[in-house]
């Protein structure tokens, strides 16, 4: 499986190393009314790559401490039952095992009765 991940790592970087030598031509980036810039067409690319990433990983970032507190309450309350469970067949282990011994008089009594 590993080597399945690699193999699409290296064509990915084969296909971005591709688009990078293929638009290395200048263009005039206007990002404020009367401000220009030049840049190559992969760098700004790559820029804007990094832009939405940044905004994909906070869009998810609520979803996911909400997914983390959920899952330590459901923890939480899964350890509670589990000592719960625990104490309640120690309590039947010790009910068992500590049934009062009649006495051999007590015995005698009952069969002669």
């Amino acid at each position: 499986m590993n080597i399945i991940y690699t193999l699409i790592k290296i064509v990915v970087l084969l296909a971005l190393l591709l688009l990078a030598v293929s638009n290395t031509q200048l263009i005039a980036f206007n990002y404020l009314p009367g401000q220009m810039i030049n840049l190559p067409l992969i760098v700004l690319l790559l820029i804007f790559f990094i832009i939405g990433a940044v905004f994909g990983i906070f869009a998810m970032f609520g979803r996911l401490l909400r997914l983390r507190s959920q899952v330590n309450q459901l923890q939480s309350k899964l350890d509670k039952q589990a000592k719960a469970a625990s104490e309640s067949v120690r309590t039947d282990n010790i009910a068992i095992t500590a049934r009062p011994v009649e006495s051999s008089n007590t015995a005698q009594r009952k069969v002669s009765n």
